[in-house]
């Protein structure tokens, strides 16, 4: 398994970028270090300004949202109600809110 080079996340295409991510396996640590890992089976492309159910809708800038300003290649994690954190990953260029879920 390798892991993507950050210039997979840095594309404008939000759409390819989302595609491409299906079948990918995201691994990450957890609490006690150990390695735990899931397949991306699912994505939601979020092309910000334009994009109505975006959070950076409109570019939107506050708090929560200055990470989707990010370039690409960051994690977006929130709290939805009151009992799940939602992952994104931010792609395209710095200043440019896109990310996918």
């Amino acid at each position: 398994m390798q892991k993507l080079p950050l210039d997979f996340y840095t594309r404008e295409d939000t759409l390819l970028v989302a595609q491409e991510l299906l079948g990918k396996t995201l691994v990450v640590p957890d609490k006690n270090g150990n390695r735990v890992s899931g397949m991306i089976v699912e994505t939601e492309a979020y092309q910000g300004p334009q994009d109505k159910a975006a959070h950076s809708h409109n570019n939107l800038r506050t708090k929560r949202t200055e990470i989707m300003f990010h370039e690409g290649g960051v994690a977006y994690v929130f709290f939805v109600y009151g009992m799940y954190f939602q992952f994104n990953v931010v792609v395209g260029k710095e200043d440019v809110p896109h990310a996918i879920l």
